[in-house]
């Protein structure tokens, strides 16, 4: 049998819940799943992650996959989803540490305290912002940074409005709560 048919057919197993079968799958595509992997990535533990969470992709995934398709071509467009990902990630990262937050540099435009204040309120976000759990910080992000409408979220990251409402509402009261922490006095501006 060749590789392309052998992994066709653990994939077909491990698909049906064999982890004997994926456990094959992951040995035989490391390291080509690394290799790939390190077409992309920054260092060897950049490669490491993407490696990590492709896997734990394709285990996700895998009873989507079409056995009429190349296991390997199935694999590698995973492995570029997950390391295009990582670097929007870890770009947005870089520009919410580094940038004021889209839409506060149009706050106090002809106040030069304003603009003084708006970079302080700024700094307080991206610093708590990172710190937000997952979800939180992702649906944070869409709708208060990158201005979404919370229905539009829910149906992005599929989860129902309800939910996202509740993560934006505790997303925004830890980070409210930790700028009232620091300063109590701003405690008096209205929402």
């Amino acid at each position: 049998m060749d590789r392309a048919r052998a992994l066709r057919a653990m994939a077909g197993l491990a698909g049906g819940g064999d982890n004997d079968a994926f456990t094959q799958l992951v040995t035989a595509l490391h390291p080509q799943v690394y290799r790939w992997a390190l077409t992309f990535a920054r260092d060897s533990d950049d490669a490491d992650e993407i490696s990590q969470q492709t896997f734990v992709l394709v285990h996700r995934k895998l009873k989507q996959y079409r056995s009429d398709s190349a296991f390997e071509g199935w694999v590698y467009s995973i492995t570029r989803r997950v390391a295009l990902q990582r670097k929007r990630t870890q770009k947005r990262r870089e520009w919410l540490s580094e940038s004021v937050l889209p839409g506060l540099e149009r706050v106090y435009n002809t106040d030069p305290g304003g603009r003084v204040d708006r970079e302080r309120v700024a700094k307080y976000i991206r610093a708590f912002f990172v710190e937000l759990p997952p979800r939180q910080r992702e649906v944070f992000d869409l709708v208060d940074l990158q201005g979404h409408d919370p229905s539009e979220v829910a149906a992005i990251i599929g989860l129902k409005p309800a939910t996202v409402r509740a993560n934006l509402f505790k997303a925004r009261a830890t980070i409210r709560g930790h700028i009232i922490a620091a300063h109590p006095s701003w405690g008096d501006i209205t929402r």
